[in-house]
């Protein structure tokens, strides 16, 4: 099998700065105060600046793997690993890998290489706040029971020599760290298949110029760096990467000293691919994006390690056996809980060939800075200002609602008209029944008179039924 090796170089991070105009009423443009830019510059800076420069190059054959290539980089600026007193930064470099025969024919290898990546992160991440500082525990410790026959009688040594001698050993240590981590950043990224193990590495970045920058995104305030001269714009800065080659969280600084903090990811679209499947891939690729940009920002980092190991040396009639054995056990994560973040928008979503495995990958790049966070403060202010206005509209037009229905319910409810109807109607009665009432005398007296006439003419009945005017 043709053996592949890839190396890929990240300068800085990608985001969108989609720049909003408002326009406001001159009363409210004075209440605005104006804003207050600092600019921040100092050996994190510096290495974000000299990664931009850095264009992707072929790797010599000496270089190994992708750590190795890293490595050789970082040698190559002269920086120094690990905290910088004089440049005031830290630089981690960091490896993770998986086994892979063949990464062109590996199901899943996208996903793969995405959660090596957010490993590499951790794992440098880890480096820095242990740095800062570190809790640990920790315990050597030694047995040792048996004899010397070099010192003792002739009898005594051979009655030793049929005894066991015995050497155990074990050593122990946790180390623990945890803090908030804000602004680190990826300058520098590699890719490597060689002998059935993908390897990616990173060279992460970070100072206090990164935090104040990855601050001003959160609070709202506005800090620029220093201006560089022939410096990039964002979208020329995009057109000159490869983004096949990119993955994780990055930054880059625009000609107008405004930095970009970029999350990138990718997954598989090859066209064999079904439909939903397609569909899947490039939600969770950017999704991932997402992540990565917010981690680049701040992170609560936490990190718990253990080791153990143990010796065990046994001596029977002078020959010696001797056993060892090690464990160790490695927890770090990152977390975000409530950070709200604002600006934050997709500046490239693309199918490009990946040249390590030779497939087609959707990768997706999202995007923030300090002015796109600002413009974005303004567009939910104007839409909530709208969104007020609105429910004062809906409470005018429920008053008018509740008017008509009163209106009907008090015309429901009206005792005059009420009083109208109940006497017109109680008197119609009344009279129907007066009415009644005196045609039915009358029929009494007619029938009377008629059976008096009968009488005197000598007819009679039986008394039994009703004559037909009394029916």
């Amino acid at each position: 099998m043709k053996k592949l090796m890839m190396m890929v170089s990240l300068a800085a991070t990608v985001a969108v700065g989609a720049g909003v105009a408002f326009a406001q009423d001159a009363d409210t443009q004075e209440r605005v105060p104006p804003t207050t830019q600092e600019v921040v510059n100092d050996g994190g800076v510096e290495a974000v600046r000299q990664a931009e420069e850095a264009a992707p190059a072929e790797p010599p054959k000496k270089i190994k793997n992708a750590e190795d290539e890293v490595t050789m980089w970082v040698k190559g600026k002269k920086w120094r690993k690990g905290w910088d007193a004089k440049k005031k930064r830290f630089v981690c470099v960091e490896m993770a890998q998986f086994d892979c025969d063949d990464p062109a024919k590996t199901q899943n290898v996208m996903v793969q290489r995405d959660m090596a990546v957010k490993r590499a992160v951790l794992q440098a991440k880890m480096k820095i706040i242990e740095t800062v500082k570190t809790v640990i525990d920790a315990t050597d410790y030694m047995e040792m029971a048996g004899g010397n026959p070099a010192v003792a009688t002739e009898e005594e040594k051979k009655v030793a020599a049929k005894h066991v001698q015995e050497l155990k050993q074990y050593s122990t240590s946790k180390f623990m760290a945890e803090m908030p981590l804000f602004g680190a950043t990826c300058v520098r990224q590699s890719e490597s298949w060689n002998k059935g193990k993908y390897q990616v590495a990173i060279a992460l970045v970070w100072s206090p110029a990164l935090e104040r920058s990855a601050r001003a995104i959160i609070t709202g305030s506005k800090v620029i760096c220093k201006p560089k001269e022939n410096g990039k714009s964002i979208e020329d800065w995009l057109e000159a990467v490869n983004p096949a080659f990119m993955s994780g969280p990055i930054q880059f600084v625009d000609a107008d000293g405004t930095r970009w903090f970029l999350g990138i990811s990718a997954g598989a679209a090859d066209e064999d691919l079904d439909a939903l499947t397609m569909k899947i891939n490039r939600r969770i690729a950017d999704l991932s994006a997402k992540q990565m940009l917010a981690f680049s920002l701040w992170g609560d980092v936490k990190a718990a390690e253990t080791m153990k190991q143990e010796l065990a040396t046994k001596t029977v009639d002078g020959k010696s056996t001797t056993e060892i054995a090690q464990w160790m056990e490695s927890k770090v994560s990152q977390s975000i809980k409530g950070l709200p973040l604002r600006g934050m928008s997709q500046l490239l979503s693309e199918e490009v060939d990946h040249p390590v495995t030779g497939g087609r990958i959707y990768v997706s790049i999202y995007g923030i800075n300090q002015n796109a966070a600002e413009d974005m403060l303004k567009v939910e202010a104007v839409n909530f200002a709208t969104r007020a206005e609105l429910e004062r509209a809906k409470t005018v037009e429920r008053g008018r609602a509740a008017a008509n229905k009163a209106h009907v319910e008090n015309a429901k409810n009206d005792p005059n008209d009420f009083n109208k109807g109940y006497n017109a109607q109680s008197g119609a009665i009344q009279k129907e029944v007066q009415s009644r009432k005196g045609k039915q005398q009358f029929q009494q007296k007619e029938s009377a008179k008629k059976r008096a006439k009968q009488s005197q003419a000598g007819v009679f009945n039986s008394g039994a039924g009703a004559d037909d005017d009394d029916l």
